[in-house]
């Protein structure tokens, strides 16, 4: 199963965790193709990436804000957290995504 959280503060994405895998075999996994193939191109998108801390191994993301973030980077990450609800609604038994909404300071 993958698992996606979404932190956000103050209706900003501040951090993103992706862990697991999709379940299926090595190599013909679809879904956790998928789920990479967004992250990848979420993160080749950004035109500031120096304003996260970004660690990436195999079944494993973690993406969080350590400076304010431009505006097109947070577009960048609310498209790959839409792309994933989409992965999570179609492969529920693959995917969930989870999010967690803050009001105030980070």
């Amino acid at each position: 199963m993958i698992e996606v959280r979404v932190e956000t503060v103050n209706g900003v994405i501040h951090e993103m965790l992706i862990t697991g895998h999709g379940g299926a075999e090595k190599g013909k996994d679809l879904v956790c193709a998928g789920v990479s193939s967004c992250l990848i191109g979420a993160l080749n998108a950004l035109d500031h990436a120096e304003n996260y801390s970004l660690e990436i191994r195999s079944g494993y993301a973690h993406i969080k804000e350590i400076s304010p973030t431009q505006s097109h980077d947070q577009v960048v990450l609310e498209t790959l957290f839409v792309q994933l609800k989409t992965i999570a609604e179609s492969y529920p038994d693959r995917c969930r995504v989870q999010i967690s909404r803050k009001e105030g300071t980070k």
